[in-house]
């Protein structure tokens, strides 16, 4: 395959083109630019952009190339002389076409994309594989009402209960399950089993692991296999033990006593003490003890003695170790494999299947049809296939489209393409299964792009090559050039030749197409601490916090915004220890926890509460609400925080009523969950103003009630699902952004912060290696560190070692190529890691060299003003406001244009707000119309209905202070479970209302029926209402 640098990947003429596209290097604008080329080429078929499928790794890229697709049409066909537009040349050129031929094609185009938007193409990888299972439900022998879950956490959550509740019929598994958490838990104390049992969960869905775990025996043969593993272990033990002993015997009889030896420590350490129980130390006497010498005395006895344990050790030392390690994982793959098990019966009984299973089924049928029929079909609707950020997907998902790309360029009745994005340099993801290896195939020709055989010929039927993107449209020169010097000797560490070939020099350089030589700033500073103290990791971490806010410090006093910084770290707890530093110091801080429902103090307060109202002694709780006020700032003025949260622990909900009068609603039961969580908020004084996180929380909150939770389960549901809700913020908060390096790939920020350092080990990284000692078991996971790396083959070890060093690189050269402007990057001058080192010898700096300084900074001014060559932004013309429009009526309720909203939303929400007393209603549509749930015609509309409800006489009695009122509430008979809106119990009579929404029916007097037939055995005087809004 043919390999050429280019600015115009127009020029490939190709079928199959492959685009290394480095960082900044205007990838998203050349793909864009390519789909439109090959939508435009048909002269009479304006809707040939419904030929083209495009993949992309996440829902925000697929939204935004959609996005700039339409944009980028519209801007053109808005212009007065199309020749004009630097974008659009290279299309007209390529087809050798007029600028206002071309323009006309794109009116054309235009026009019938507006209206028929949702035939766009484009989006994720597991949308396309979803609509193929969907499309193909029969082939695969699916049933017709299967549904997807995306939840596959509470999936396994649920499959974990189903597995703990057959334990009482599964003795073996039991005993085998507490042993396994008893053993962790003498490890570590705050070891929680449930959630280290959902976590191997989740991970045994990465598709390595699944089919592993497939291949292993049932879970009663792994507990059985691993007592016959224990048994040889003992028997090694024992051994061990005799050992120790005749070396015992030999000092008492000899009356020698350790001094009498050289390397007395090692004797003590190893013969005397490890050997005397080997099942809780390991087999690993080192040179000092199998060379140790009697200074007096019986020499050669003593050396036989030692040479023969010598020998026995180096027999016994790797199998024992392999032994303790298959029987440690033996237990947690049998729990593993149970748990899947429960969860396939999970699937099968509700006929669900999770997001994740797709890849795996559309795999297993394509094994069983080499013809590749499923992709036939598809091959005969899209021409054009584009696939971006080919470097994060799997194997499986990279196999699943080799036939779909080879059917669609071996058709001779049309010119079809195919055109592949990637950067191998910004693989990692390879935890979630990202292989940067088949991309590198792609790359440099290896990869044949024939999976199956079918038509040995095939890849000879279409041409290849591969095109580089070689200029850089985001960051200044010097920094640039800085990363074009640094990166090739930083990768002379990769010891295989396809990973440093990634990595040298004419695959990384590029020319910088921002601003003029010498702008833009790299900075480095070696960190000590002050002379004469010690140094230590708490030490250097506050050393670092001072000199990244004197580093804001400064650039806010150059004109810099706060919006304008990002500081990137390896890990989020150091994320979190630099956040709560800044804002210490009033330094504004947007966080990944920050925009996380669960993270905030008013889902604390909220989850506090709702413990209280099951366990109103629970001092944690009341510690965890009274902490979460004082976070808030809404503790008692007169009271200091500590002494307030001591006050609420010792007093309990007595004292908390004493100082918010309304914390004693929070015993009350009458209450639906979503009217329990407002009236905690308004208790608190959180519902006065407006604040994203108590609308979030009540959100979810609305959503757990809907599912038809209770109060009792809302604790351990909230636990999980409310450290999944994102709050959206507003783009231009001035605040200093940090987040973990895998966040911010795909992003750029003016100016970056590198304060930590980016360390090369990985941590708890698993690998399945071969099993030689029992005939049933051919591979297990092994954890690799220092003392288990002598179990693995020496060329799977050194092919890990390689991949480890190449993901490493990987995250420097993310971390590094995210900045326009400034890269600021702090290392430990004292005990600096790897990547400091890197940086020392790269500059080739002595112990007293503590900075680098290169470049010029860039104003902000300027570097706002700048303008990116050959990449345009969108333009403030009106059609990013088109786009707004037009995306909301992809997603719109029917009829949301009118001032009107889909039935089942409308009601849904007003339902919502009328579980509010009437003094509150109008704060809960307020909150509505500022999510965007309502339209400010619909919230006109609702605060109208909400008018004429109050006048009717059906709920004169919920005004009445004896009245008792339940909302929601649960009812339950022979057939069903049944919740009606409003039950009004007062002296003389008990009222039911029902809120009903649309056209009066019969079937809602049918249900009203049944709700009092239900509350018939309870009460003698029912009335009925149902109130249309």
């Amino acid at each position: 395959m043919s390999t050429q640098k280019t600015s115009n990947p127009l020029a490939a003429g190709s079928d199959f083109i492959v685009l290394n596209a480095s960082a900044g290097s205007g990838k998203t604008y050349s793909l864009v630019q390519h789909i439109l080329l090959n939508a435009l080429r048909p002269t009479q078929l304006h809707e040939a952009y419904q030929k083209i499928l495009a993949i992309t790794f996440t829902n925000n890229a697929a939204d935004e190339m959609k996005a700039r697709l339409l944009d980028e049409l519209l801007e053109f066909t808005a212009l007065e002389n199309p020749s004009e537009s630097g974008f659009f040349k290279p299309i007209w050129e390529e087809l050798k076409i007029r600028p206002a031929e071309l323009q006309q094609r794109a009116k054309h185009a235009s026009n019938h994309m507006l209206h028929n938007y949702s035939t766009l193409q484009v989006g994720t990888i597991d949308q396309f594989t979803h609509r193929l299972v969907r499309t193909f439900t029969r082939d695969l022998q699916l049933t017709d009402n299967f549904e997807i879950r995306l939840d596959l956490e509470a999936m396994v959550g649920e499959a974990l209960d189903l597995l703990y509740s057959t334990l009482g019929d599964q003795p073996e598994l039991r005993d085998s399950l507490v042993d396994l958490i008893q053993e962790r838990m003498n490890r570590d104390k705050s070891h929680n089993p449930d959630r280290t049992l959902r976590k191997e969960g989740l991970k045994s869905f990465d598709e390595t692991t699944l089919q592993e775990v497939k291949n292993l025996p049932t879970p009663e043969r792994m507990l059985e296999i691993s007592k016959n593993l224990d048994e040889e272990i003992g028997c090694i033990v024992q051994e061990g033990r005799n050992w120790s002993q005749k070396c015992v015997e030999f000092l008492r009889s000899n009356s020698l006593d350790l001094t009498d030896f050289t390397y007395k420590d090692q004797i003590q350490k190893h013969f005397l003490t490890f050997w005397h129980n080997l099942r809780r130390n390991d087999l690993e006497a080192g040179k000092q003890a199998l060379n140790s010498r009697l200074i007096k005395g019986p020499i050669d006895e003593w050396a036989a003695l030692r040479d023969a344990m010598g020998e026995w050790q180096a027999k016994h030392q790797r199998k024992l170790l392999m032994l303790k390690q298959a029987t440690a994982k033996l237990q947690q793959l049998a729990a593993t494999r149970a748990l899947l098990d429960q969860l396939s019966a999970l699937q099968e009984a509700q006929n669900t299947m999770p997001l994740g299973a797709f890849n795996k089924l559309i795999s297993d049928e394509l094994q069983k049809e080499p013809t590749a029929f499923i992709y036939a079909r598809l091959g005969e609707r899209f021409w054009h296939f584009y696939i971006d950020e080919f470097q994060d997907t799997s194997n499986m998902q990279f196999n699943n489209l080799h036939p779909l790309i080879e059917h669609t360029l071996t058709k001779d009745e049309r010119k079809n393409s195919a055109l592949i994005v990637g950067d191998a340099k910004q693989s990692i993801y390879r935890w979630r299964g990202g292989r940067a290896e088949q991309f590198m195939s792609l790359v440099n020709g290896t990869n044949p792009l024939n999976r199956f055989n079918t038509d040995p010929a095939a890849p000879e039927m279409y041409s290849r090559e591969t095109v580089q993107l070689d200029r850089n449209f985001r960051t200044y020169p010097t920094i640039v050039e800085f990363n074009n010097a640094f990166f090739p000797k930083l990768s002379n560490s990769l010891t295989q030749e396809a990973h440093q070939r990634v990595y040298a020099e004419d695959q990384v350089s590029q020319k910088s197409q921002v601003g003029e030589v010498g702008e833009g700033e790299v900075r480095i500073d070696f960190l000590h601490l002050p002379q004469g103290e010690k140094h230590s990791t708490a030490k250097h971490a506050e050393n670092v916090f001072e000199h990244t806010l004197s580093r804001i410090n400064e650039l806010r006093e150059r004109g810099h915004s706060l919006s304008d910084i990002a500081l990137l770290v390896r890990s989020n707890k150091n994320a979190k220890f630099l956040a709560n530093f800044l804002v210490q110091h009033d330094i504004p801080v947007l966080s990944t926890d920050s925009l996380i429902a669960g993270a905030s103090f008013e889902s604390k307060l909220l989850l506090a509460a709702a413990k209280l109202h099951l366990n109103a002694g629970d001092r944690e709780s009341l510690f965890d609400l009274a902490f979460a006020l004082t976070k808030l700032d809404k503790g008692p003025a007169n009271i200091e925080a500590f002494t307030f949260q001591k006050n609420c622990v010792d007093g309990g909900l007595a004292y908390l009523q004493e100082v918010f009068p309304g914390a004693k609603k929070i015993k009350f039961a009458q209450q639906s969950l979503y009217q329990f969580g407002t009236q905690v908020f308004q208790t608190f004084g959180l519902l006065s103003s407006s604040n994203a996180m108590v609308d979030a929380s009540l959100d979810l909150l609305f959503q757990f009630q809907s599912m038809g939770g209770a109060l009792s389960d809302l604790p351990s549901w909230w636990s999980v699902e409310s450290n999944k809700r994102n709050v959206s913020t507003a783009e231009d908060l001035a605040a200093v952004k940090i987040m973990t390096i895998h966040k911010s790939k795909g992003l750029e920020f003016e100016h970056v912060i590198v304060p930590f350092g980016i360390d090369d080990k990985n941590r708890d990284a698993e690998y399945w290696i071969p099993f030689d000692l029992h005939d049933e078991l051919q591979r297990i996971p092994v954890t690799k560190t220092e003392k288990t790396e002598k179990l693995f083959p020496e060329e799977q070890l050194s092919a890990i070692k390689n991949e480890e060093n190449f993901d490493w690189i990987n995250l420097i050269y993310v971390t590094l190529t995210r900045t326009v402007c400034g890269l600021h990057i702090f290392v430990d001058g004292e005990k600096p890691d790897a990547f400091g080192k890197a940086l020392r010898e790269h500059f080739e700096l002595g112990e007293e060299q503590r900075t680098v300084s290169l470049g010029k900074p860039v104003p902000p001014e300027e570097n706002k003003a700048a303008e990116k060559p050959a990449v345009p932004k969108f333009n403030s013309d009106g059609s990013q406001a088109r786009m707004s429009q037009l995306m909301l009526a992809d997603t719109a309720p029917e009829h949301w244009f009118e001032g009107k909203a889909d039935p089942r939303q409308w009601g849904s929400a007003l339902h919502r707000v009328l579980q509010h007393s009437s003094a509150q209603q109008g704060r809960a549509l307020e909150r509505l119309y500022r999510s965007g749930k309502f339209s400010k015609s619909l919230h006109e509309e609702a605060e109208s209905v909400l008018r004429s409800i109050e006048d009717r006489k059906e709920l004169g009695p919920i005004q009445k202070n004896s009245t008792i009122v339940y909302v929601e509430r649960t009812l339950a008979n022979k057939a069903k479970v049944l919740r009606p809106d409003l039950i009004m119990s007062t002296e003389s009579e008990v009222r039911i209302v029902d809120y009903k929404t649309g056209q009066e029916k019969p079937a809602h007097q049918k249900q009203v029926d049944e709700y009092s037939q239900a509350l018939g055995n309870i009460f003698e005087q029912i009335e009925k209402s149902i109130i249309y809004v």
